[in-house]
């Protein structure tokens, strides 16, 4: 395949209702054993089933599904979206949060 789609795209992309037939045998040749997912994600796969995710057929319907698969798959390994930054309306809530050492800030006495 000239665009690498990984083995859980391909195994997920099989398990939809509505999978393309080619991609559904593929599955099928998967459970019996005949091939692995990895293999036909690889490239390295000779059987003819997987080489029908080659074909310029399959460009136009097989792989739409692989490439949603896989941005399902970039989504649930993405980190989580940073929460933005409280926004506080009155200035005392927002000087409450600190720990000031008054003793500090009252001191006359110059030190340098």
């Amino acid at each position: 395949m000239d665009r690498p789609f990984s083995a859980e795209a391909l195994r997920r992309a099989a398990g939809r209702a509505g999978a393309p037939r080619r991609l559904t045998r593929i599955a099928d040749a998967v459970l019996e054993g005949k091939l692995t997912w990895e293999e036909v994600a690889g490239g390295r796969c000779e059987h003819p089933l997987a080489l029908t995710l080659c074909t310029p057929r399959a460009r136009e319907t097989v792989w739409p599904l692989l490439a949603e698969a896989e941005a399902e798959i970039r989504a649930e390994s993405a980190p989580p979206p940073r929460e933005e930054f409280e926004v506080v309306t009155a200035d005392d809530e927002y000087f409450a949060r600190f720990r000031v050492l008054r003793k500090a800030f009252d001191s006359t006495e110059i030190r340098w």
